[in-house]
């Protein structure tokens, strides 16, 4: 009776093994080009654990799960690393959710779930600056140039393609001036008016680029 006691001991002990950890990540800009984002995991494996498996998906806002990305003992990976997520430019903006999923397995073969705590990170869209200037061209013509910037990773570059709104104030609200089409080039965007009156460029929020108004110009 001692040795099936002894027997029943050695089989259950190595069951108090256990796989405990996290994931941590930043927040993302969402440039004009694909980006690789990387989401840190670490894991604490017991030392009765004969093998683990871990899977990490990120969801989107809407609750859209990605592909799952697996790293497995078996492998023999570390138990502390980084896993990348690829963005666009075109994912939705607001607040996304790392999950991380898995099991372990004890002697006699027995799997184990386990759920990491969720890590959640913001992805926000490009952010931009706007500025106007104007020049006199005489006979109550007027030159307005839009100057747009965009961050990128090192600070803020010269906008290109970027749509541009001129507006005017009318009894105290904005009005967009109609007939007008303008797109950044080089950072620029450049209307004529003929027309007294406050002046502002906006840059609208669209896509992977946030918005931005100029300060009023009086003319």
């Amino acid at each position: 009776m001692a040795s099936a006691v002894a027997a029943s001991v050695a089989l259950a002990s190595p069951a108090s093994a256990n796989v405990t950890g996290g994931t941590s990540t930043s927040d993302v800009v969402l440039y004009a080009h694909c980006q690789t984002h990387d989401i840190s995991y670490g894991l604490a494996v017991d030392p009765g654990t004969a093998l683990w498996r871990l899977e990490v998906q990120v969801a989107d806002p809407s609750g859209f799960l990605s592909e799952g990305t697996v790293v497995n003992s078996a492998t023999n990976p570390a138990t502390s690393g980084t896993i990348p997520v690829t963005f666009c430019g075109s994912e939705p903006i607001g607040t996304y959710t790392v999950r991380a999923t898995g099991f372990y397995e004890v002697v006699p073969a027995v799997h184990i779930p386990f759920t990491l705590p969720e890590t959640t990170f913001q992805v926000r869209p490009t952010a931009t600056r706007t500025a106007l200037k104007e020049k006199s061209l005489g006979h109550g013509r007027h030159r307005l140039t839009a100057k747009v910037l965009e961050q990128d990773e090192h600070g803020y570059e010269r906008a290109d393609g970027l749509p541009v709104e001129l507006q005017k104030r009318v009894h105290g609200q904005w009005h967009r001036v109609r007939g007008l089409t303008l797109t950044t080039v080089h950072g620029a965007a450049v209307a004529t008016v003929g027309a007294r009156g406050t002046y502002r460029a906006v840059v609208p929020a669209e896509g992977n680029h946030g918005a931005s108004a100029s300060a009023p110009v009086t003319l």
